[in-house]
């Protein structure tokens, strides 16, 4: 069915609409009652009687209300009604649950109020033509669907983007500033010298000492490391030609993943640690990319370690020169991963974990394989897991 070709507003596919405020109903109802087939209902048990009672094509929800909520109306719909396109309808706010919503595959679209009628026309009429695909071939509406809510999530990391800029602008700038005030530190240090401290005083001045260099560093490269993802998903959003691969040197950066790391290890009490040469050459994947690829799978090891409960257990990063690349390597004692949910993994939107989003290793596998690598995984119950990833050498290195 075209999106273009009109619409039966007397027999053809039915539109409901759920909102708990009356004007929200009468307002979409005379919106769109001379296009298209609509019925309301006032909340979720008004709108289950009227699925129950004939075959809807498009759901539209309002996210909160009392009673039942958006979120488990759209559970309710998923599960019995497979083939209604389901959309929910939001204040831009409301980010997290959307993100949910999309995440658990309980939505395709989302509406950002208030509205804007031309465009939500066009939802509609898209809508409906994803619902005639169910009639035709279920896997077919499935895909597309999927499809949707990759667009979507796109739609929503523009925005996050834009909105992320400000900020580590504005880290990078006192980044800038603290570098310049540590240089005071030996001043600071030759001063404190002869000075009677009490001693929390004097362990104070010694830890500013020893450790804000190092600490500045460490934000710097961070607030960096934000800036170019960010760069990169702007570039990636906007579709704007692929830009020559950065290089970068691996030492600097499998340090870097492992103090962002840490906090994570702490709290699964696992240790972190890299075991490989004190030099690697120098490889065709920007420092960006490569701690992205990094903290995911690092992160996903000492989970797992925390997930088993042994104490002693931990991650392990080697790395090794490979026919022309850098071997990586990341080992975690974990509880392993069960075949059956092995084969999955790199799925988008498929996790077992739960408040993931499943898109983490998809990224690495897309990072990983612009690069002209290769990334594998390969686990055992009870002995834990192997992630190994390769990253070409830049030619002169």
């Amino acid at each position: 069915m075209s999106t273009s070709q009109p619409i039966d507003v007397d027999t053809g596919p039915l539109v409901l609409y759920v909102d708990d405020e009356r004007p929200n109903r009468v307002v979409f109802e005379r919106s769109f009652a001379s296009k298209f087939r609509i019925k309301t209902a006032a909340d979720g048990h008004e709108a289950l009687a009227i699925l129950a009672a004939e075959p809807v094509a498009v759901l539209l929800t309002d996210q909160r209300m009392p009673l039942m909520s958006g979120d488990d109306l759209l559970r309710r719909v998923k599960k019995d009604h497979p083939s209604v396109v389901r959309v929910v309808i939001t204040a831009y706010a409301d980010i997290e649950p959307i993100l949910a919503a999309i995440n658990e595959g309980l939505v395709a679209r989302y509406i950002v109020k208030p509205w804007n009628r031309e465009e939500l026309e066009q939802l509609l009429r898209w809508a409906i033509a994803a619902w005639q695909f169910s009639r035709d071939s279920s896997a077919l509406q499935h895909r597309l669907l999927e499809t949707e809510r990759l667009a979507t999530l796109g739609s929503i990391v523009g925005a996050v983007v834009h909105d992320l800029n400000q900020p580590v602008v504005s880290i990078l700038m006192n980044c800038d500033r603290l570098t310049y005030l540590a240089r005071a530190v030996p001043i600071v240090a030759r001063l404190s010298e002869g000075a009677a401290l009490p001693p929390r005083e004097r362990e104070l001045v010694d830890d500013l000492i020893n450790e804000l260099a190092e600490i500045v560093g460490e934000v710097a490269h961070s607030a960096n490391h934000m800036r170019g993802m960010t760069a990169d998903l702007h570039q990636f959003l906007r579709g704007g030609q692929r830009q020559q691969a950065g290089t970068s040197d691996p030492l600097p950066v499998i340090r870097h993943a492992l103090g962002v790391c840490q906090d994570v290890a702490v709290r699964a009490r696992s240790f972190l640690r890299y075991e490989g040469p004190d030099t690697l050459p120098v490889v065709r994947m920007s420092a960006t990319e490569l701690t992205q690829v990094l903290i995911n799978v690092v992160t996903n090891g000492a989970q797992a370690v925390g997930d088993k409960g042994v104490s002693d257990g931990g991650v392990t990063i080697t790395a090794a020169i490979d026919a022309g690349a850098v071997r990586f390597e990341v080992r975690d004692s974990g509880g392993g991963i069960a075949p059956e949910v092995l084969e999955r993994i790199g799925t988008p939107f498929f996790t077992t974990k739960r408040q993931g989003t499943g898109l983490g290793v998809a990224q690495c596998q897309r990072i990983v394989g612009k690069a002209g690598g290769a990334f594998r995984i390969s686990s055992e119950i009870g002995q834990g897991t192997t992630v190994t990833f390769t990253v070409p050498m830049r030619p002169d290195a």
